[in-house]
């Protein structure tokens, strides 16, 4: 999944940001309330869940994954 890191997107609760800005946020939130973030955006997918945020997170900077 090629996503634009640029690309402006809402966080559940959270508001609207660019995609970078959006995972790097879901990646900091407790664990509890990290597992029911999602990402909503105008192309396909257009609902980004918690496993393909951290699957973004991975690819764009290993720091921002979370050691569980």
């Amino acid at each position: 999944m090629a996503l634009d890191p640029e690309e402006f997107v809402t966080l559940t609760d959270h508001g609207s940001m660019k995609l970078r800005a959006a995972v790097s946020r879901a990646m900091t939130l407790l664990p509890k309330e990290r597992k029911r973030t999602t990402i909503v955006r105008e192309g396909e997918p257009a609902i980004l869940n918690f496993d393909q945020i951290k699957n973004l997170a991975a690819q764009w900077d290993e720091r921002l994954v979370p050691i569980d």
